[in-house]
């Protein structure tokens, strides 16, 4: 369900017009979105229908009852969809971090780089033909508060994308993504281990930004000031602040990298719906 057809209060009741929907085939999703409720349908004709069936009904032109005693229609919302690679993100990255904690060994396979153990400690060494070392250091967390950060912008974001555009998108985008912000590390920082959803996030963040610039829709409409903040980190962190606080070394190439990854697939998203007449 990618268009909005019909937006309107909480306390409407939306029962009427989903059970003619109902009745005439047509699908449709509602789902409490920001104060709202949103009638989502799966193409722009559609939209234009439900708006004029709804404009019909609320003038009397059509009408149907629903008795107070019949069960009220189910209506989703974003908050408790299904969110299939969502969830599953957020379950690897705690997986992930228990590797970092727990197995060496197990951490070693997902890591950019090979770990091999020497006398004095270990050394780090390419592996050119094992290419999921590509993608999987976005599961490595090395700490409670750098997963537990991770894993709320990768919810908060993460489930706008799979909820507007499906799980497929999200997943295909999460790939690319991490993927473009590793090698980006790796070309930045080479010899370093790195992990973290953190340049995902602001794949997520660089995307969800320019298609509401250019096709504005409730699923992807952050507040401003969660833009500016993450901006705001991104910079911080850049200048290097962060080490003299004593937090440690961050993984800024991947932070950047991630973000301009997030902007182009956005672009070439909307340019594809361009030249489709989507």
């Amino acid at each position: 369900m990618n268009y909005e057809a019909l937006r309107v209060p909480l306390d409407y009741d939306l029962r009427p017009l989903a059970m003619m929907l109902a009745g005439r085939g047509v699908p449709h999703q509602i789902s409490e979105l920001q104060g709202e409720q949103v009638v989502w349908v799966t193409d722009e004709t559609t939209a234009q229908a439900v708006q004029s069936l709804h404009q019909r009904m609320a003038s009397g032109e059509i009408e149907l009852t629903v008795e107070p005693s019949e069960a009220p229609v189910r209506q989703p919302s974003r908050a408790t969809t299904f969110l299939p690679v969502t969830l599953l993100l957020l379950v690897l990255s705690i997986l992930g971090a228990a590797l970092v904690t727990f197995s060496t060994e197990g951490m070693a396979l997902l890591t950019y780089y090979q770990i091999n153990a020497v006398e004095d400690g270990y050394v780090l060494s390419s592996a050119p033909d094992q290419y999921w070392r590509w993608f999987t250091p976005v599961f490595l967390h090395y700490g409670l508060m750098h997963l537990v950060f991770n894993g709320l912008w990768t919810w908060e974001l993460g489930r706008r994308i799979e909820f507007k555009q499906g799980s497929m998108t999200l997943l295909i985008f999460t790939v690319v993504s991490g993927v473009f912000s590793n090698l980006a590390q790796v070309w930045y920082t080479p010899g370093q281990l790195f992990g973290g959803m953190s340049g995902v996030i602001y794949a997520y963040l660089g995307y969800i930004v320019v298609w509401q610039r250019f096709r504005p829709t409730p699923a992807f409409s952050l507040p401003k000031g969660i833009v500016v903040f993450m901006l705001a980190w991104l910079f911080i962190c850049m200048a290097g602040f962060t080490e003299m606080l004593g937090l440690g070394s961050i993984a800024n190439a991947a932070h950047l990298g991630g973000l301009i990854a997030g902007v182009v697939l956005a672009l070439s998203g909307l340019a594809v719906q361009r030249l489709t007449g989507r």
